[in-house]
C-alpha cells in the first residue's frame, strides 16, 4: 500500500508542478506580479484532481503497487 500512495503523491504533485510551470513559461515575458495567479493555479488543480482520478481509478485494475494503469502483474 505505500508503494502505491507514494506513487500515487509523486504523480499528484508532478502534474500539479508541471502545469503550473507550463503556464506559468507560456506567459511571456513572465512577471511575478502581472501573472493570473489565480487561473494558473485553478487550472493547476484541477489536472491535479484529474491525475488523484485516474491513480485510484488505476488502483483497482492491473499492478496495485502503482497510481497508473498497466498490465496485471503474472
Amino acid at each position: 500500500m505505500s508503494k502505491y500512495l507514494t506513487s500515487l503523491v509523486y504523480t499528484v504533485v508532478g502534474v500539479f508542478v508541471g502545469s503550473l510551470a507550463s503556464l506559468a513559461a507560456a506567459d511571456t515575458p513572465f512577471n511575478v506580479m502581472e501573472f493570473d495567479w489565480g487561473h494558473a493555479l485553478t487550472v493547476s488543480g484541477s489536472l491535479a484532481v484529474l491525475a488523484l482520478l485516474h491513480g485510484v481509478a488505476a488502483r483497482f485494475q492491473g499492478n496495485p503497487d502503482q497510481a497508473r494503469f498497466s498490465l496485471p502483474r503474472r
